[in-house]
């Protein structure tokens, strides 16, 4: 089930699986691709999460009703491409256009770029990335914007704006974040490419994964995320925001109050009468999912 020609979803068991589907342009952002990725982040946002009991989230066709017009929003987000490359980063022929546009242009189409990695950033079910290949500038902040990044040995890395006479300016925070102000200053200054094992080392990839072994790790990761509570994954991250926001001084009251709340919710309630019980958590056993075939992304 597809969004448009170059954005794809696909339902697997519990999972959503997006696929940005323009290896012509090497996954470039265009206005359109910017536009359709924060949609369909925002509205999984705005969804309720899946239901202990899943029959009240079951269409008739036997999937889950977490699509692109679903009621309710998946237990975790894969987001991938195809083609040798994971994403260039902006369109090239675009950014040239808006270089004649006036200031007031340039930061409208800047705000709207910021607002589709936001987005991802802040959707309340986890986003795992899966890089086959290299990415560039923009391609490097969407994969910062994960909450999982899981990548292939020889994908490669680069900021590569300043070569062009730009700056990674929407990008920034959110690279900043995930790998410190260090190794963003070296790589943003110096636009040097950055390979698997030394992304790896600074944070910017979580798990790395052998030659062939991309899609094995992914599947291990995502099994692991299943095994969380849907509703409380979205409640995890919203309190590393909270703690990270507000500081280890003043996060007190707030980590409290959360898990206070998520004691008498009904996920924590179930979950441990499953596990006094010795059975499986209410949202069952996920060993056996697997990603769907993609079609020119290597693995």
């Amino acid at each position: 089930m597809g969004i448009n020609q170059g954005i794809h979803q696909e339902i697997a068991g519990r999972v959503l699986v997006v696929t940005i589907d323009k290896p012509e342009v090497k996954n470039a952002f265009d206005r359109e691709t910017i536009g359709v990725l924060r949609e369909l982040f925002e509205t999984v946002a705005y969804r309720d999460p899946l239901p202990l009991d899943t029959g009240k989230a079951t269409l008739a066709d036997g999937t889950l009703d977490i699509g692109s017009a679903g009621r309710f929003r998946p237990h975790v987000i894969v987001l991938r491409a195809t083609g040798e490359v994971f994403c260039s980063g902006a369109h090239l022929g675009e950014m040239k256009e808006m270089g004649q546009a006036d200031y007031q242009e340039n930061m409208t189409a800047a705000l709207d770029m910021g607002a589709m990695f936001r987005a991802v950033r802040n959707c309340p079910a986890p986003v795992v990335a899966r890089v086959q290949g290299a990415a560039f500038g923009g391609g490097v902040g969407l994969i910062a914007a994960c909450d999982v990044v899981v990548s292939a040995f020889r994908a490669r890395f680069s900021f590569s704006e300043v070569r062009l006479g730009l700056v990674p300016g929407v990008i920034a925070p959110l690279v900043v974040d995930r790998i410190g102000q260090a190794a963003a200053r070296h790589y943003f200054l110096t636009s040097d490419v950055i390979d698997g094992a030394e992304a790896h080392r600074i944070g910017l990839v979580d798990r790395l994964a052998a030659d062939g072994e991309l899609d094995v790790l992914l599947e291990s990761t995502v099994r692991s995320l299943l095994r969380g509570g849907a509703e409380t994954l979205g409640v995890c991250k919203s309190l590393l925001d909270g703690v990270e926001s507000l500081g280890f001084t003043r996060s007190g009251e707030l980590a409290a109050r959360m898990i206070a709340q998520a004691r008498t919710g009904p996920e924590a309630q179930a979950a441990l009468d499953s596990f006094l019980a010795k059975a499986p958590s209410p949202w069952g056993d996920q060993a056996g999912w697997t990603l769907p075939s993609n079609e020119g992304g290597d693995s």
